[in-house]
């Protein structure tokens, strides 16, 4: 898939956000990993944000980053979420603790966050937190929750 074949579509984020919520809850009582708390990071209480993007695309990547995370941590968190950047800016992260760094599944990741035109940032900043972080630039449009 490169960009041209992407399927865009006006989507609200944080119905995808809760959508992997319960995703990545599931995934750990599968696991057995009890102590792990996995949450969706809120944009704002008060706003929510509607993008012009390819929703499977962007889920499959969150998906495949929270998988990673989900097969390396056994105690912890899991947060994920996005920050608007500006109005056509959307950063997306999923921050994991864990006890090691293996990452087997980034290279396939990167490829998928490069079909969206995108980099995949990855910060370790030691070895008791993880964090990865991609960039979407589309049009957004922010709107007051009702």
């Amino acid at each position: 898939m490169n960009q041209q074949d992407q399927q865009e579509e006006m989507f609200c984020i944080d119905d995808l956000m809760s959508e992997l919520q319960i995703y990545v809850r599931e995934e750990l009582q599968n696991c057995g990993k009890t102590e792990i708390e996995a949450k969706a990071a809120q944009y704002s209480e008060n706003e929510t944000c509607l993008i012009q993007a390819d929703r499977e695309h962007l889920r499959q990547i969150l998906v495949r980053l929270l998988d990673n995370a989900v097969k390396y941590i056994d105690r912890g968190f899991i947060l994920f979420g996005y920050f608007v950047m500006d109005t056509d800016v959307v950063d997306f992260f999923v921050d994991d603790t864990r006890t090691e760094n293996y990452n087997e599944n980034l290279t396939k990741i990167s490829e998928l966050v490069e079909q969206m035109g995108c980099r995949l940032k990855t910060e370790l900043p030691n070895s008791l937190k993880s964090s990865y972080k991609f960039t979407v630039r589309a049009k957004t449009e922010l709107v007051e929750k009702s």
